[in-house]
């Protein structure tokens, strides 16, 4: 075989070993994500958190801010609530409303928290009805659904389910996320998306997201349930990266956008 026969058969070879390194990347990181998963602490539902006991951390729980404290006693030095997961297309339809379904289905988990749903996973049918009717909801309310700022969300999650005691939170520190959490209330968080760099997001990614944060390890991680994959369930974010990619809406420029958490605090 001539040298630009052989040149021309590696070309191909390089080809075939790329297209299918792309298409079965999702597999592959699946893969690699199994080898070095991270044992999470134990899951606890709303109701748990107040009488389980904790280990507590021994260092310092706050740290000067221009926010006030949530006043929480003690921190724990990991949590992990047991919010039940679904993607925001959650039987694989990633077609409209799905595409775009992130704010939805952050308050659809966060809701089914305090409601009780002891599964890992929301029902994929159940969860698919609810995103439609949170959809048709908000076109009622602003004309449309896709990209609501934080204070939307909070006020369709009200009309939806009752939340009518909700708070926006600007420039929170990772202590005060903390602290939402340790009174068992998980915290749902604007993002500009392609900053959370999430390998599993079709390149480049999605300019705006929204997910939910349920816990943190020891290590600096928040365990989030990301609706933008199917594989978001307990997923593992640096401090850092939330706190780099916090961004409310900014229909000019995402990275414009406020840095804020919503808190939906449990209906009493």
């Amino acid at each position: 075989m001539k040298k630009r026969d052989w040149f021309i058969v590696a070309i191909i070879v390089l080809l075939a070993i790329g297209t299918f390194v792309y298409f079965d990347r999702v597999q592959i990181l699946e893969f690699a994500r199994e080898q070095k998963r991270e044992v999470l602490p134990e899951a606890m539902g709303y109701e748990e958190v107040e009488t389980k006991t904790i280990p507590v951390s021994t260092k310092p729980a706050a740290t000067k801010t221009t926010q006030p404290s949530v006043s929480v006693k003690k921190i724990a030095e990991e949590l992990n609530l047991a919010v039940p997961f679904t993607s925001q297309a959650p039987t694989g339809n990633w077609a409209e409303p799905y595409q775009d379904s992130c704010e939805e289905a952050s308050v659809l988990m966060a809701h089914e928290y305090y409601a009780g749903n002891k599964s890992k996973v929301i029902d994929p049918v159940s969860a698919e009805t609810s995103l439609q009717e949170i959809v048709a909801l908000e076109n009622k309310l602003f004309g449309y659904y896709i990209d609501t700022t934080a204070a939307q969300t909070a006020q369709f999650a009200e009309k939806e389910y009752g939340y009518a005691k909700s708070e926006l939170i600007l420039n929170p520190t990772v202590i005060q996320i903390k602290e939402y959490l340790n009174k068992g209330e998980p915290v749902l968080v604007p993002a500009a998306a392609q900053l959370l760099k999430n390998p599993y997001f079709t390149p480049p990614g999605p300019v705006y997201h929204m997910l939910v944060i349920r816990g943190y390890t020891k290590d600096n991680k928040f365990i989030t349930n990301d609706p933008g994959t199917k594989h978001g369930e307990a997923y593992l974010y640096s401090f850092d990266t939330i706190l780099n990619a916090m961004h409310d809406w900014d229909a000019k420029d995402i990275l414009s956008g406020k840095k804020v958490i919503l808190i939906l605090h449990p209906k009493k």
